[in-house]
């Protein structure tokens, strides 16, 4: 692969990317299971329950790629510190 260059800025970026697909995913996925307890209050029958059994699996699917994600953050953070080693290289 000539020419390639990995900038600092372009891993502490895809760093930022991850942990904000992370902090969205289980945002979103704690918001679903509050709504569903939320309509709990009023709604407690065979199709509440139901749709607990939804809910569960969706919160599940939206937490699936988080530990990819924590892993692709362990990633870039070596990268950045090899980078960062380069860089204090003297050559």
């Amino acid at each position: 692969m000539a020419n390639v260059s990995v900038g600092m800025a372009a891993v502490q970026g895809a760093q930022n990317v991850c942990s904000g697909a992370i902090q969205d995913l289980n945002s979103a996925a704690q918001k679903l299971s509050e709504r569903y307890r939320d309509a709990g209050r009023d709604w407690k029958d065979k199709k509440y329950e139901q749709l607990g059994g939804i809910v569960n699996d969706c919160t599940r699917a939206l937490r699936s790629p988080v530990d990819g994600l924590f892993e692709c953050v362990a990633k870039l953070q070596e990268i950045e510190r090899i980078l960062r080693e380069y860089d204090e290289t003297n050559l």
